[in-house]
């Protein structure tokens, strides 16, 4: 038996084990061994049942996910809600201080709270702070809003 032969045959069995024929056989290469009839080749009910199964498994899986992925938009939308409350009454808590104090903390704050204080501050009130607010900080804030970089040295 020549390596050809030998290589159709591995080839034939593989090709019957991915795509089995129900109830149909194959012959192997002339002068090779008689017809044969894989398990999985004469028993095609058995995998479509298997399948079957198999698809079941993955819809129920399916509608899991999905009533858990509800529950977790639901408890976002919370956690957004709630967070949006508190920023609010953040801002409103720096509105009412007086100007010097408000600029003084606003100064050690870190750049993603200053912008978030300010972005939901009146532009009166913002004015108001902002005149005492470190002068660079300043600058900081202002590259922020507008979506500009801030340069290293104060701008230049």
């Amino acid at each position: 038996m020549n390596g050809r032969a030998t290589g159709v045959r591995v080839l034939a069995a593989t090709v019957l084990l991915l795509f089995p024929l129900s109830g149909r056989g194959f012959s192997a290469p002339a002068g090779g061994a008689p017809s044969q009839t894989p398990a999985s080749v004469s028993d095609g009910s058995g995998e479509e049942r298997r399948i079957l199964l198999m698809k079941q498994d993955l819809e129920k899986e399916i509608e899991e996910n999905k009533a858990l992925l509800e529950k977790i938009d639901k408890r976002l939308s919370l956690y957004r809600s709630l967070k949006k409350k508190s920023v609010r009454n953040l801002v409103k808590l720096y509105e009412s201080m007086a100007p010097r104090t408000a600029a003084s903390q606003i100064d050690v704050m870190s750049k993603t709270l200053r912008l978030t204080l300010f972005s939901g501050m009146d532009p009166r009130k913002a004015s108001r702070i902002m005149r005492y607010v470190d002068p660079r900080v300043a600058a900081e804030i202002s590259a922020q809003m507008a979506g500009i970089p801030p340069t290293p040295g104060g701008g230049q």
